[in-house]
């Protein structure tokens, strides 16, 4: 069955001290590192949140950690990502400190480094009110879905994190145009026809994760329920046809986070692993390399503390052969 197929050979505690580190993202740099990047704040809402952005080798040993601040703004949910030329990109919500001026907002913020050693200083994308939650790079450009609450809708935006993000396909997925409610966090993928497919959480009425795919030049959606709550969701390619998927799961007693294979042409889901997992948890990145699988997300399943953790999971061959013969 292929919920035995992964095992997890070994899980460690990344994040340095901090009362609360969440919301990570992972990405390989230099062929025998990883770059895990997560905010470090006071609690899940304070307005104090920093990012923290730690190098380590495929076995979780930390070699440096850069900080990352932004006066008088709360930094929120960092996404890293790399472009054509190699040159890496850091972007995030900057949420305004100060709780009673409305007018302030929010907006999105990017940095770049050539290494993961040092980052630039902040350039901000033009996007007030709207939450770019990641992007995905085609080429030169870099495309994501930002989602409005208010306006219960996210919208497809192209451009360059180093200049400015436009959004290219208002109502991409919203209540008022698939009646579907408060689309969100999302991730992207392009396959080998140029197709672009996205996963997006909800959390409205049915509260289930929606499958959308669009042709180029990616104007008209088709998009399908996958009858799955899936929070902070994270995907990976694992063949041509499925991804493999991290997210938040809800087991209907407690919030955990989980593994799935998700089959892009039917939109089928099969559960391959639960890691440890409960309290305030998840928000994964994920990572693929030959056999084995990288996952960084954050818990408090040890202690009480809210840290965050990368594991290493094995299996991903296997699982490549089950999938290709199913």
């Amino acid at each position: 069955m292929i919920e035995n197929v992964l095992k997890i050979d070994q899980i460690a505690r990344i994040s340095s001290r901090a009362e609360h580190s969440a919301f990570t993202d992972l990405l390989p740099v230099g062929g025998e590192h990883l770059l895990c990047c997560y905010r470090q704040a006071t609690n899940h809402v304070s307005r104090d949140g920093v990012i923290e952005v730690s190098k380590m080798t495929l076995a979780g040993n930390v070699h440096s950690r850069q900080r990352i601040a932004l006066a008088d703004h709360d930094l929120r949910d960092p996404k890293l990502s790399r472009d054509a030329s190699g040159k890496l990109w850091l972007i995030a919500q900057a949420r305004h400190a100060d709780q009673d001026n409305q007018t302030l907002g929010r907006k999105m913020v990017s940095w770049f480094s050539e290494d993961g050693s040092s980052w630039s200083s902040p350039h901000t994308l033009g996007l007030p009110g709207w939450w770019l939650w990641r992007i995905h790079w085609q080429g030169d450009e870099a495309v994501g879905l930002a989602y409005n609450r208010a306006q219960d809708r996210v919208d497809l935006y192209r451009g360059h994190p180093g200049k400015r993000m436009f959004c290219v396909n208002p109502h991409t997925l919203s209540l008022q145009k698939h009646q579907l409610g408060y689309p969100n966090e999302s991730d992207l993928h392009t396959d080998s026809k140029g197709n672009l497919w996205a996963l997006v959480r909800r959390d409205a009425d049915t509260f289930t994760a929606q499958l959308g795919m669009s042709a180029t030049p990616y104007r008209r959606w088709q998009w399908q329920d996958l009858g799955q709550y899936i929070g902070g969701p994270a995907w990976h390619p694992l063949t041509e046809d499925t991804m493999l998927v991290a997210g938040r799961e809800y087991t209907g007693k407690a919030l955990v986070t989980s593994v799935w294979t998700l089959h892009l042409p039917t939109g089928a889901m099969q559960k391959c692993l639960t890691l440890p997992s409960d309290g305030d948890n998840s928000y994964p990145g994920l990572h693929i390399s030959g056999d084995d699988i990288y996952i960084s997300y954050y818990s408090q399943h040890l202690d009480n503390q809210v840290r965050v953790y990368l594991a290493r999971v094995t299996g991903a061959n296997r699982l490549r052969d089950v999938v290709e013969q199913t």
